[in-house]
């Protein structure tokens, strides 16, 4: 059945490339051994969301370093 073990080493390199650590990888692979996928979903809709908020807080961090980058440059612009 190669073609299973080809799909569960897709899921776990995947869990690897998102970033989870060793202990998240294992609850993630327990649940899809144990075919509990509605609780995986979760995990990993969960697992999304806390990435999408640490991605909007740089977002606006970016945003006031390019607000400060972009004052200077004007103020800098303005001196003779």
């Amino acid at each position: 059945m190669p073609e299973a073990n080809n799909e569960f080493q897709r899921f776990y390199q995947n869990l690897i490339d998102i970033g989870f650590g060793e202990e998240m990888i294992a609850h993630c692979v327990l649940l899809q051994k144990e075919g509990r996928n509605r609780e995986l979903l979760l995990t990993l809709q969960n697992s999304r969301r806390d990435l999408l908020e640490r991605i909007h807080t740089e977002q606006k961090k970016l945003d006031r370093l390019d607000y400060l980058v972009n004052w200077l440059n004007k103020k800098e612009a303005k001196q003779p």
